[in-house]
């Protein structure tokens, strides 16, 4: 399996006490500040007689995230940042089916800046050490303009849009997330079905960057079988400024069936095809996804199989998706290498005295050539105080064999919402 789990970055790295009481500083500061000034406006949105109503009816919100990350990275300088994430909303109420909604968000260093390299972006630097994909970014967040009637809902203008993570997604654990501008609708007219679809114009990403394009996505849920779910969905990414475009059509069953009390059956069979597009000459592949398991009495046990298929020049990717969450915490994984990827994982999943723990085990190979890249664990331990405040611990080491260098990685954050 690689590395144990007690190889981890280098003492200096993961043991410095002043980082840690900054981290712990911080969270006692924000939730002071969040307590203050926000507690007594969030109120549920309600309706409204008049438009004057509706707009100072609204909801105020505040979510702030202090986290500390290290990297320990072979073949650059280790990396440590204490960062502070601060998003601050304020929704409308409805009127005449109508609301609005704008949020900003600002991402500021805790301590030195030059503990960690931003690749791109604003905040971009030629930093030697290992990437810390949080950059310091101040920026309009959100800003649309919502409808909606009987079960369904539109909404206008930068929005944080969620159709399917492991396809499109808003990349949620990096301080500053994935936002896109357009329009976005969610029918569930019909009983037992949910329509989803997008057009974007563009993706503000976490790096703070702004990509254009002319991206179609859709999603069709079908909740008609007692054991078993069925979507089916497609991308259409067309960037203004990029030959990377790509068409990705396919279909999902899942379920997870009750077999006994306090027992059920978890599967999923996922199965997609990605081409060119637009512009693009040389982009795609076949894509699977297989999952067996089990839930037993709040234990789950589950072994998986994921390919993004490769022939050696092209191979599947998922540009505009939350890639965090897939194929190892680690990141090594963010672009498919070209003789793709086979991803067998375990993990199991429990919560002990409210407390969540996770545990995963990935092994990674090349779809084409079956060359070994190597092998990654993950570990989580979050907790939930209350109804707004979280903190978690999270690490991932990845045991590179032939693909990329061995990588530890380590967070420690503090959430407060209102």
């Amino acid at each position: 399996m690689g590395e144990s789990l007690s190889c981890s970055v280098k003492k200096s790295t993961f043991s410095s006490g002043f980082k840690l009481n900054l981290v712990s500083k911080g969270i006692k500061q924000a939730v002071l500040a969040s307590s203050l000034g926000v507690a007594a406006v969030a109120q549920p949105v309600l309706a409204a007689d008049t438009f004057t109503e509706a707009l100072v009816g609204g909801k105020a919100s505040v979510d702030i995230n202090v986290r500390y990350e290290a990297v320990d990275q072979k073949g650059v300088d280790d990396a440590s940042a204490l960062t502070e994430r601060t998003r601050i909303g304020y929704q409308t109420g409805k009127f005449k089916g109508f609301d609005a909604f704008v949020e900003m968000s600002g991402t500021e260093s805790i301590g030195e800046r030059n503990d960690y390299h931003v690749p791109a972006g604003p905040d971009a630097d030629t930093n030697a050490v290992a990437v810390i994909a949080d950059p310091v970014v101040t920026r309009l967040n959100q800003a649309w303009i919502g409808y909606g009637i009987s079960d369904s809902s539109f909404k206008l203008g930068k929005q944080r849009i969620i159709i399917d993570p492991r396809f499109m997604g808003n990349v949620g654990f990096r301080q500053t997330e994935q936002v896109f501008t357009g329009f976005t609708a969610q029918v569930k007219e019909i009983s037992k079905v949910k329509l989803d679809y997008a057009y974007v114009v563009e993706a503000d990403n976490l790096l703070g960057v702004k990509v254009p394009m002319k991206t179609h996505a859709f999603k069709a849920d079908f909740d008609a079988f007692p054991a078993m779910k069925v979507s089916g969905y497609g991308y259409f990414i067309d960037y203004d400024d990029s030959a990377a475009d790509s068409q990705t059509m396919g279909v999902r069953v899942y379920g997870s069936p009750k077999v006994s009390e306090g027992v059920n059956l978890i599967y999923k069979a996922d199965f997609a095809s990605q081409d060119d597009y637009a512009d693009s000459d040389n982009i795609g592949g076949d894509y699977r996804n297989l999952e067996l398991g089990v839930k037993v009495s709040g234990v789950t046990l589950a072994a998986a199989q994921e390919v993004l298929g490769g022939d050696g020049v092209k191979s599947f990717q998922t540009p505009l998706a939350t890639k965090h969450a897939y194929n190892g915490w680690a990141d090594k994984f963010l672009t498919t290498p070209v003789n793709g990827l086979v991803d067998n994982s375990v993990k199991v999943a429990t919560k002990i005295a409210g407390n969540k723990l996770l545990a995963v085990y990935h092994d990674y190979s090349a779809d084409k050539g079956g060359d070994h890249y190597g092998s990654e664990v993950n570990v989580l331990l979050a907790r939930k105080f209350g109804k707004n405040y979280t903190a978690g611990v999270k690490y991932a080491t990845y045991d590179a064999d032939t693909y990329l260098t061995d990588t530890s990685k380590l967070w420690v954050w503090g959430t407060v919402k209102f």
